[in-house]
């Protein structure tokens, strides 16, 4: 079956595509050896960091820069593989996309809920930072209800959860 006609998964294959540069490009960094650095990632990172005054990348706590270890051990490997395994249809589909939808939907609440306890950021900057957090909590969090769904209607014989 196309992935045009499968929607969910079309919105996932378009969100892993766009995830990765920005893996490569702004997240993951300052954890690249320098010969993957490019002038052009420290522009974009330094841009969001201006821009946004997000102070997880000014100055990351130890647990912010797990997850980012988690964002390139994990996360990028994922994400080129889901590319691939979304537009072929892969039957493993359904499981990696659980657990990844689990883990960024965990680490982006933990991200919001520390974020909106900062005292040095107005409101409106926390705002505008939710504006670029909140779109992968909420996809994390449909995805991983999306696969659970799969998964079940996979397993368990419709007569079975009735």
């Amino acid at each position: 079956m196309s992935i045009c006609t499968r929607k969910r998964d079309l919105v996932y294959l378009l969100f892993f595509v766009i995830h990765v540069p920005i893996i490569l490009l702004i997240d993951t960094v300052p954890l690249l050896p320098p010969i993957l650095q490019t002038n052009l990632s420290h522009q974009l990172r330094e841009f969001y960091i201006t821009t946004y005054r997000d102070k997880f990348f000014e100055d990351p706590p130890i647990w912010f820069t797990v997850f980012i270890w988690m964002e390139l051990l994990y996360h990028l490997p994922l994400s080129i593989w889901a590319t691939r395994g979304l537009l072929e249809g892969h039957p493993l589909v359904p499981v990696h996309l659980l657990v990844f939808g689990i883990q960024a939907f965990i680490t982006t609440l933990t991200s919001l809920v520390v974020m909106w306890s900062w005292t040095d950021r107005s409101a409106a900057e926390k705002q505008q930072l939710t504006m670029l957090y909140a779109p992968y909590l909420a996809l994390g969090g449909f995805m991983a209800l999306d696969m659970v769904f799969r998964l079940r209607d996979k397993l368990m014989p419709k007569s079975k959860r009735e």
